[in-house]
């Protein structure tokens, strides 16, 4: 791989540049104000790589770095994104994107992903895990009332029952993990890669989208508080 990038409390402008670049192996930390909610991407490629180095999970989640970080940028969360990485990331504890997890100590784990390959059963899929499924159902139901009012996003179908997913993320270690609650959220192509071209920057329905999914776990988890790194304080 090629390196670890980490940032504090700023540099997006940066390191959207480097989330561009395709040839490079990245882990991009970034540190923010809040750790109560930690953003992960752990599989993405810029649009047009749809092809990870990595023999384990050769599929890239296209442009989900993009969404994850600006779903960040909006909670004021902390935010790791493993970029064209050659490891699954999210299937051992010892990698060093589950490592940077275990080390902000967060409350709620939000995983951004994405699918393509026709295994989903629903357009946007979110699981918690069998143990946790009424916070995934009860995210859904929150967030299928806000996408309901804007049009383009109101026709996808959403599910966060677990034993209804296509794609519920039962290998991966970082939805079983009994220190945080995780919210692992699978993303359809139409809001990640724009139509016609296939690169670039994901669609502006891709970035509404992470505005409804950000109101709706500020009421669930925030009510208008932040744990903060530095202080502790909620």
């Amino acid at each position: 791989m090629d390196g670890i990038l980490g940032m504090k409390n700023g540099g997006y402008h940066v390191i959207g540049e480097l989330v561009l670049e395709a040839t490079k192996s990245l882990l991009v930390i970034e540190t923010r104000g809040c750790t109560d909610v930690v953003v992960g991407v752990p599989h993405h490629a810029p649009a047009g790589v749809e092809q990870l180095p990595c023999p384990e999970h050769k599929d890239a989640d296209e442009n989900a770095g993009f969404l994850g970080r600006y779903l960040a940028e909006l909670l004021d969360a902390c935010s790791v994104i493993a970029c064209n990485y050659p490891i699954d990331v999210n299937k051992r504890l010892s990698t060093d994107y589950c490592t940077q997890i275990v080390g902000w100590s967060p409350q709620v784990l939000v995983e951004i992903h994405g699918h393509g390959s026709g295994r989903a059963r629903s357009d946007i899929e979110i699981s918690s895990g069998a143990d946790n499924n009424v916070y995934s159902e009860t995210l859904v139901s929150q967030l299928r009332a806000k996408l309901s009012a804007i049009k383009g996003l109101d026709s996808y179908s959403i599910c966060g029952t677990h034993s209804k997913l296509g794609l519920a993320a039962r290998a991966a270690v970082t939805v079983n993990d009994e220190r945080w609650l995780t919210y692992h959220v699978e993303l359809p192509r139409a809001l990640r890669i724009p139509s016609g071209t296939g690169t670039g920057e994901p669609p502006g329905a891709g970035y509404q989208f992470c505005d409804a999914l950000a109101e709706v776990l500020t009421e669930i988890h925030r009510e208008g508080r932040c744990q903060n790194a530095n202080d502790g304080t909620a």
